[in-house]
């Protein structure tokens, strides 16, 4: 569930153009504060368990100084142009929704040899509605500083803001490595700063600092869940670290009989997703279906994603025999617009769709899965963004240059 908060009701009553222009399937509780301070009310009205934005326009400034206290990944602050929310286009009001989301997934705090997911870009990252955060493991560092014969090393587990194919690195400060991983051609430097000595990030620390908020995520996500766990549950297990997420908190909501998990072998797959895949229904003790597709004697996968649809199909019959009323998606926000514009709950094919991490970053699927002491699939140590197919078209130059 996701809150949207408004000021005043004349403020409300814009707010449903813009639900039904943007996102008419999304369950959206609109919701407003009614006060132009928190002093003039005998309670605080926010459920800091649930995504809360609070969108407010110019002439809320004290509304809006007094609220940044709360500001977390679950909790943000949209703020519009105008004096107020009434007046403001609805386009604006989208734009201002859909950045205050980007902030909330992608906000660090620094501190020393570590960092906080504060749901505020105190890094001064160059943030759009599609950034998502990662973080950058130490071998993945090494190969880039390889590729683009570097003169100095990256920070080991170094905060990176990825945005289609240009990613910031972050040095110190508000120093960024720029670069470009194109789908074809060089990776390219955009640019570096003159200075050579950069401190790594524990990440030990990040990931035991940043424990309290990803249980937080990790707390929202169950009670999305918790309404379903009666009904056969069916997670797509692709052997990438969003499933694995989606997995590692699905067993804190199903019996583990009521939960299958399926992996679609294409032919094509790099050989760790399946083992990977493997590995990981036997520490959580869930079920595990491999479907064997052999689809490289059918051709080479091409543009049209022909072997996304066979390998889809084949995913709902298996489902099908299991009995599954449920789909555990790890689709989120940040991997494209196409995925943001997904409702967090749909229904398709007669199942129910669920996708409890959509408002996550990669960097928090890091954390819980380091803190899960479960190992991620090794691809990801390299640096690959994706993890299907060796000869997927869709795979930038730098994830073929890695093998």
């Amino acid at each position: 569930m996701l809150n949207i908060w408004v000021r005043a009701k004349r403020d409300a009553r814009k707010m449903p153009m813009v639900l039904r222009k943007y996102y008419r399937e999304e369950e959206i509780s609109l919701k407003t504060v009614k006060a132009r301070s928190l002093s003039e009310l005998s309670e605080i009205p926010f459920d800091f368990s649930l995504f809360n934005i609070v969108v407010l326009g110019r002439d809320d400034k004290t509304l809006f100084k007094e609220l940044k206290q709360f500001r977390s990944p679950l909790f943000g602050l949209a703020a519009v142009n105008s004096p107020q929310v009434r007046t403001e286009k609805v386009s604006s009001i989208f734009k201002a929704i859909e950045y205050a989301k980007s902030e909330m997934r992608n906000g660090l705090e620094l501190n020393k040899n570590f960092y906080r997911f504060s749901g505020i870009n105190f890094l001064n990252a160059p943030l759009t509605f599609d950034t998502d955060c990662y973080i950058l493991y130490p071998q993945h560092a090494r190969n880039l500083e390889e590729k683009l014969s570097l003169k100095f090393k990256l920070p080991d587990f170094s905060p990176v803001f990825r945005d289609g194919n240009r990613e910031y690195v972050f040095l110190e400060g508000n120093v960024f490595l720029e670069v470009e991983k194109p789908d074809s051609g060089e990776v390219k430097l955009i640019s570096a700063p003159e200075k050579s000595d950069f401190g790594d990030f524990d990440f030990s620390l990040v990931s035991r600092e940043n424990k309290d908020i990803v249980e937080k995520l990790k707390k929202e996500a169950k009670n999305f869940l918790m309404p379903y766990r009666d009904k056969k549950a069916v997670i797509p297990l692709s052997g990438g670290k969003d499933s694995q997420a989606v997995l590692d908190i699905a067993v804190e909501v199903w019996d583990r009989e009521k939960l299958l998990c399926i992996h679609a072998d294409t032919g094509f797959d790099f050989e760790e997703n399946r083992n990977h895949a493997e590995y990981l229904c036997e520490k959580y003790g869930v079920g595990l279906k491999v479907i064997e597709l052999n689809l490289h004697k059918k051709g080479e996968p091409d543009f049209s994603r022909w072997c996304t649809f066979e390998k889809t199909e084949k995913l709902y019959e298996e489902a099908e025999k299991f009995g599954a009323e449920v789909f555990l998606m790890g689709d989120r926000d940040a991997e494209s617009f196409k995925r943001r514009r997904k409702p967090r709950k749909r229904m398709l094919k007669g199942i129910i769709h669920l996708f409890p991490v959509k408002f996550w970053s990669t960097a928090h699927i890091q954390v819980l899965i380091e803190n899960s002491q479960v190992d991620i699939n090794p691809l990801y140590l390299k640096g690959f963004w994706r993890t299907g197919c060796k000869s997927c078209p869709f795979l930038t130059s730098w994830e073929r240059n890695l093998f």
